[in-house]
């Protein structure tokens, strides 16, 4: 075999080193490359993996609370589809609102409720929490919230009008959910146990999700019927109401999702 002498001059020490040997270190070094080379993609194929199982997860968790929220609509739907039309309500699929318009419940600039729409919450309130409290719902319903709103009065023109509206319909939207809520609370039999523990507990596992506040000119509705999103004509009737909204534990996990991913 061939092989090339090579002398170290300083030591005056002189040695050979065949080809087969230089080819045997140059082997070793790739298979160490490649080595590596694997193990890096291993490790990036097990954390994209897990990505997506982590994706998967999500998406299934997602699909759930759409799925119950859908499920919840249709429920409060059926229970209410024959009276909606009578009580001047509508229930908007995706948010879970049940929608009032405040004219039919208030005197112009009032918070007190008017005769009519005491019956029509003596007869809603019950349906409402009927459909709740079934055990598919009970665990995942994080709030009951009574939302109302205001419009520009008719003769405001801008200017410092508009900011005396914002005020004073902050206050008066607060104070008509709470006569709202109170009366739902105090004047309607919504309970729907006979045994009277059971009924204390159902009082007051109400108590405790419900809540009510005041948005004044927030959250404006077009003639479209939707929310405004900038500007636009506002349909000031619809724009006048009071809601009761329905938020789930979806919001949460939302939430928990998008603090993960920053």
């Amino acid at each position: 075999m061939r092989t090339r002498k090579y002398r170290n001059t300083a030591d005056g020490i002189g040695f050979d080193l065949s080809i087969s040997d230089l080819m045997t270190a140059l082997c070793c070094i790739f298979i160490l490359v490649t080595i590596s080379i694997v193990i890096s993609l291993k490790e990036k194929i097990s954390l994209e993996e897990k990505h997506i199982a982590s994706l998967q997860e999500k998406n299934s968790i997602a699909d759930k609370y759409k799925e119950l929220q859908h499920e919840l609509f249709l429920d409060l739907q059926k229970e209410m589809e024959s009276d909606l039309k009578r009580w001047g309500a509508k229930i908007d699929p995706d948010t879970l609102t049940i929608r009032f318009s405040s004219d039919d419940g208030f005197d112009a600039r009032s918070a007190e409720l008017k005769p009519g729409y005491k019956n029509v919450l003596k007869e809603f309130f019950p349906k409402l929490i009927k459909v709740l409290e079934k055990d598919k719902y009970k665990n995942e319903i994080e709030e009951i919230r009574i939302e109302g709103f205001t419009a520009p009065d008719r003769e405001d023109s801008g200017g410092e009008g508009s900011e005396h509206d914002y005020v004073s319909g902050v206050k008066l939207s607060q104070e008509r959910t709470q006569n709202v809520l109170l009366y739902c609370l105090e004047n309607t039999d919504y309970s729907q146990q006979t045994n009277r523990q059971k009924k204390e507990e159902e009082k007051n596992w109400v108590r405790k999700h419900i809540v009510s506040n005041g948005y004044s000119l927030s959250k404006p509705i077009g003639k479209d019927g939707k929310l405004l999103e900038g500007d636009g004509e506002i349909d000031k009737e619809a724009t006048r109401r009071v809601e009761f909204r329905i938020k789930t534990n979806s919001d949460n996990i939302v939430k928990q999702f998008q603090n993960e991913e920053e």
